[in-house]
């Protein structure tokens, strides 16, 4: 009876397996798919097959979301809490991204006549350590919301993944 069901489950996972390969196939390699059109799979902001675009930004996050709370064994609370630092976290950088966007192209103006425009330059710095004094402030309030609903085990644990961030194997 057992290997019925499992043999019945295996069989289902299969099936719906070669038909999500058959949807991703039309949609990015196949002939007519995105990627055998001109352009590319969906324009400047896409890398091609391999490439995050527009669905997976953001997933690293909330994959390391995922394992930090697996590796603190919080529990639902603590979760909200952590998802919530996560959001906070990941818009601010968001923010800073578009910032640091904004002030390339107002470098490359600031460069482009004879002499280098150092008002503008004096300006866009003021507005970047603006910018990053703001982000330093989310993080830190992310940090801090997220350390006060901790025990002193699972703070214990996040302080050596800290220091263990890098290190291979660990994640």
């Amino acid at each position: 009876m057992f290997g019925f069901l499992f043999g019945t489950m295996c069989a289902v996972g299969l099936f719906s397996l070669g038909r999500s390969r058959r949807r991703w196939h039309a949609h990015h390699g196949g002939p007519g798919g995105r990627m055998g059109r001109a352009g590319g799979c969906g324009g400047p902001g896409m890398r091609g097959r391999r490439g995050r675009g527009r669905r997976g930004r953001g997933a690293p996050a909330a994959v390391m979301a995922e394992m930090l709370k697996r590796r603190l064994d919080v529990d639902e609370d603590q979760a909200l809490v952590v998802d919530h630092a996560m959001v906070d976290v990941k818009e601010a950088w968001q923010e800073l991204s578009i910032s640091m966007k904004d002030a390339r192209e107002e470098a490359s103006d600031a460069l482009r006549g004879e002499a280098v425009d150092q008002a503008a330059l004096d300006a866009l710095f003021a507005r970047t350590d603006e910018e990053l004094a703001r982000t330093r402030r989310h993080v830190v309030s992310a940090v801090k919301q997220v350390h006060a609903v901790l025990d002193d085990e699972q703070r214990e644990t996040l302080a050596d993944l800290m220091v263990d961030l890098h290190a291979p194997g660990r994640w």
